[in-house]
């Protein structure tokens, strides 16, 4: 798949999800929308929220299809697109919570979230932050030792099976996929923007420890694939890494199930 393709797919994609979006915005359903504690907890706030995401996405992937038509660069794209996705879940969120709280100050709302459970995710958040900074430096300290196309993926038996562009391969795969953990542990602190776990707070910092662990194994991996593609390493060391950071996955998600009812 060409870049533009690739772009175009996005912006096409996005467009479509803004239609339905604010075609669905009457009604609270589990398919269609922007559907967190609050907006589901609240008929005006799902209104209020889906019409502005809708719309937002409507205009968002207009702009992003412009700037595909023009030959903007993969990753400026990607990075635009994802600044405009952080932008449409944080600006989404504050006018569910605030459509919410206005409503329960009119009449009582019919649902309550459940009472708030303070969880310091500022060190979680730092050390994710701190391992996406050690995969950059480490990227600068290589850059010019990479090949034009890099390993992406590997088989089974430890070959590389898949490449990319430098630029592709070694910065927007990485960047695609850290803010979302960096998005689900920020929002911890938030007890109706996932309602349905009903997690105590030793349960909410297992789930801190797991987003945090799966954000620095991710970069683990990825410095071992940036090492390989320098030279420096086999592939039988990705291939290591891999299994330990599934062991570690399945320990985790353990861990979380385990605490998740248990008090502070």
């Amino acid at each position: 798949m060409s870049e533009l393709v690739f772009e175009v797919f996005i912006s096409l994609t996005l467009l479509a999800a803004g239609l339905l979006t604010f075609a669905f915005r009457k009604g609270r359903n589990y398919f269609i929308g922007f559907r967190i504690g609050y907006t589901y907890m609240s008929e005006r706030a799902w209104k209020e929220t889906n019409t502005f995401a809708g719309l937002f996405m409507v205009v968002f992937s207009i702009l992003l299809l412009g700037l595909a038509l023009a030959g903007v660069g993969i990753l400026v794209f990607t990075l635009l697109m994802l600044a405009g996705v952080v932008l449409l879940t944080v600006a989404g969120f504050r006018i569910a919570k605030k459509a919410y709280e206005e409503e329960e100050l009119s009449i009582e709302a019919p649902e309550k979230p459940s009472e708030k459970i303070e969880v310091n995710v500022r060190p979680y958040l730092a050390i994710q932050l701190l391992g996406l900074a050690a995969y950059l430096v480490l990227l600068a300290f290589l850059w010019n030792g990479l090949p034009g196309r890099v390993a992406i993926h590997f088989s089974a038996s430890g070959e590389p099976d898949n490449f990319a562009s430098k630029t592709l391969g070694t910065l927007l795969f990485p960047l695609v996929v850290y803010p979302l953990f960096l998005v689900m542990t920020y929002f911890l602190k938030e007890p109706a923007f996932a309602p349905l776990l009903r997690f105590s707070r030793r349960g909410w910092k297992a789930f801190a420890e797991f987003t945090t662990a799966m954000a620095i194994g991710i970069v683990v991996i990825d410095s071992l694939v940036l090492l390989y593609n320098a030279g420096y390493i086999t592939s039988g060391w990705i291939d290591y890494s891999v299994w330990a950071f599934l062991v570690v996955t399945f320990g985790m998600m353990f861990r979380i199930f385990w605490a998740r009812g248990e008090g502070t």
